[in-house]
């Protein structure tokens, strides 16, 4: 069974591939009291929608690891969208 191409079919259509919410993720940074400059890693980053909010609403800067090329490529094109690409 091929567990990544089944989570891309899924899954690839969803901003935040788990249980949060833009809400939640936000109340997550404000709990971190995230700065700008902090630097962040997100293992298992799906289409980085956790580093790309962050780096517009905090300032961060960070990095996204995903097995999935597909959800790496949608966080990329997120980083564009959001105007964060030099920071992600």
């Amino acid at each position: 069974m091929d567990i990544p191409r089944i989570f891309n079919i899924t899954e690839s259509a969803h901003r935040i591939h788990n249980p949060f919410t833009p809400e939640k993720l936000a109340t997550l940074g404000a709990a971190l009291r995230l700065e700008k400059g902090t630097r962040v890693l997100d293992l298992g980053s799906g289409s980085g929608e956790m580093l790309c909010t962050w780096a517009r609403d905090h300032g961060i800067t960070g990095t996204g690891i995903d097995l999935s090329q597909l959800f790496t490529e949608q966080a990329k094109l997120r980083a564009v969208e959001l105007g964060v690409a030099d920071q992600v």
